[in-house]
């Protein structure tokens, strides 16, 4: 079974709906996790009544969203009380980025959306599934992620620690880059290389690596099309000015960029109409070189079906990038100098 999320407010109320009915586990870990989205989605009062109840439930924060966005001493010491294993990832450099939520340890979402009333109307991307070996999987990252977080539950501590890559019709990709499992820029480039007609992808930031960019422009050599669809306007100044110093420097790359007038978080890649991936990895170097990260990359033609239809929806309600349209200001040269000195390829 699977299900896609192609809204914040739709993929936090099957969330919500799922703790909420929630019969034995809760574990969630999370970039960004606001205690905001009441009275509609009172995700901290159902945390600590399930755990109330004996249910295990655990949240793993980032050390640095849970600080920067709010997530206070207060509401942690409370959840604590209740019997919440609450676990912070901390790292002078390293983000904890992926958003995993396993329900009963037989459904799990993930994709790219955080939990906040600020980003209920933007468009973002989760997906439901069901399964027993992706279910498994995740289930064994998750406990990954626990244990590096400190956690004492014994049995998500044995829990087998998580081996290489399993490629079917639907499998999870990680990013470990504290421990050096690197993954992403690897699958990144073989699934490009692999490309015969078209690769799309939605992206909220787009600061892409020099290697991304000449695999790119390598696909556009052999004939294939390459799309690019992020938001003109993110929910950070500094990501703005970037996305549109760097889609100017790539105009006349051959790939074709598309500005969504709506906020876009969604992380996703389409390739050749046959395969696609959901999850938390943005085209910038913070996924490939430093967050720790995960998607699902799938090849059923039933979810490569539906995500085609989000993608050529959120397509359409775009408007294509047009060089005429732009607004080159002075402050836009010196970084686009310092780009062109530092990734001559762009």
């Amino acid at each position: 079974m699977h299900k896609f999320y192609p809204t914040s407010e739709s993929a936090i109320g099957a969330m919500y709906e799922a703790v909420f009915l929630a019969e034995q586990s809760i574990y969630w870990e999370t970039f960004i996790f606001r205690n905001d989205t009441f009275p509609a989605y009172d995700f901290m009062k159902v945390f600590k009544e399930k755990a109330k109840e004996g249910k295990k439930v655990v949240l793993i924060i980032d050390g640095f969203g849970g600080f920067w966005y709010d997530f206070g001493k207060t509401l942690e010491k409370d959840l604590r009380e209740s019997g919440v294993e609450v676990l912070f990832f901390r790292s002078w450099f390293r983000r904890i980025h992926r958003k995993i939520l396993i329900v009963d340890e037989k459904k799990i979402f993930i994709g790219g959306v955080n939990v906040a009333q600020e980003y209920m109307k933007w468009l973002d991307l989760n997906v439901l599934l069901t399964g027993k070996h992706i279910v498994a999987t995740t289930l064994r990252s998750f406990a990954r992620s626990y244990r590096f977080c400190g956690g004492v539950d014994e049995r998500l501590l044995s829990l087998p620690k998580m081996e290489h890559l399993h490629k079917g019709k639907l499998w999870l990709i990680e990013q470990w880059p504290h421990i050096d499992k690197l993954f992403l820029r690897r699958h990144y480039k073989d699934k490009i290389a692999e490309a015969n007609k078209k690769i799309t992808f939605v992206t909220p930031y787009f600061f892409p690596h020099t290697w991304l960019v000449r695999s790119l422009k390598d696909a556009i050599g052999r004939g294939v099309m390459v799309e690019v669809i992020l938001p003109k306007k993110t929910d950070a100044s500094f990501s703005t000015f970037a996305n549109h110093v760097f889609v100017k420097l790539l105009e006349n790359s051959g790939i074709h960029f598309y500005w969504s007038n709506t906020m876009i978080h969604a992380k996703t890649l389409l390739i050749d109409g046959e395969e696609g991936m959901v999850g938390s990895i943005n085209l910038d170097q913070m996924s490939f070189d430093w967050n720790v990260e995960a998607g699902v990359f799938f090849r059923r033609k039933d979810m490569v079906r539906d995500l085609s239809k989000i993608i050529e929806e959120w397509r359409k309600n775009s408007t294509p990038y047009n060089s005429q349209s732009e607004v080159w200001r002075w402050y836009h040269k010196p970084f686009a100098l310092l780009v062109r000195i530092l990734s001559p390829i762009i």
